[in-house]
């Protein structure tokens, strides 16, 4: 299998990864950059972005709820959670898609959508996200592989659909356990229950 060789080789398309590898390829090095599974990283993809966009939701709620307070009368307040939810979509997939665009206009820079991983001390080998593989190397490798929700060691946990950083923010309804939860503990009504962080 031919290798190809970079002058740098950058995994990770991070909040790091991408200006680091623009930086490069824009200095004349002729570089790479792979990514696993979304351009942009944890922060744009699962973390910040589409986190601070359902709390914003959650916000608006909130305030619209406590209207009168404030001297402004309104109708009754409802969330529709499908639309929360495409809206958080739709501003992941534009901040991505700048990215992708700042990436693919660097001259000098390759992306290479896969996994990659060691073979020597300048050589990696990646699983391309076609099925296919590439052996890649480089005189400089930046590693900015971001994080992954950790996950408890409990027993059974594997054998029940569970919550975490990336599927609670793609729900289209409030599980009836936590309206429960939230209504016993808290008095909430189940349309204010995915907005706990904003209102907290």
């Amino acid at each position: 299998m031919n290798t190809s060789h970079y002058d740098a080789i950058v995994i990770g398309s991070g909040q790091g990864g991408t200006p680091l590898s623009v930086a490069l390829a824009n200095a004349g090095k002729r570089t790479a950059l792979i990514e696993r599974k979304h351009v942009g990283g944890t922060c744009i993809n699962e973390g910040c972005t589409p986190t601070k966009t359902m709390v914003a939701s959650g916000r608006v709620a909130y305030l619209a709820r406590r209207a009168a307070d404030y001297g402004v009368h309104t109708g009754p307040i409802s969330i529709d959670l499908e639309k929360v939810r495409q809206r958080k979509r739709d501003i992941v997939a534009s901040f991505r898609a700048g990215n992708e665009r700042g990436i693919a206009k660097a001259r000098n820079l390759e992306l290479i959508m896969g996994e990659a991983s060691f073979s020597g001390p300048k050589t990696l080998e990646v699983r391309t996200k076609d099925a296919g593989q590439r052996t890649v190397s480089a005189d400089r490798i930046f590693i900015n592989a971001g994080t992954s929700a950790s996950r408890p060691k409990l027993e059974g946990l594997g054998r029940v659909r569970f919550l975490d950083n990336e599927s609670i923010m793609e729900l289209g309804v409030v599980p009836d356990h936590f309206s429960s939860w939230a209504a016993d503990t808290l008095g909430w009504s189940s349309d204010n229950c995915f907005a706990v962080s904003a209102v907290a």
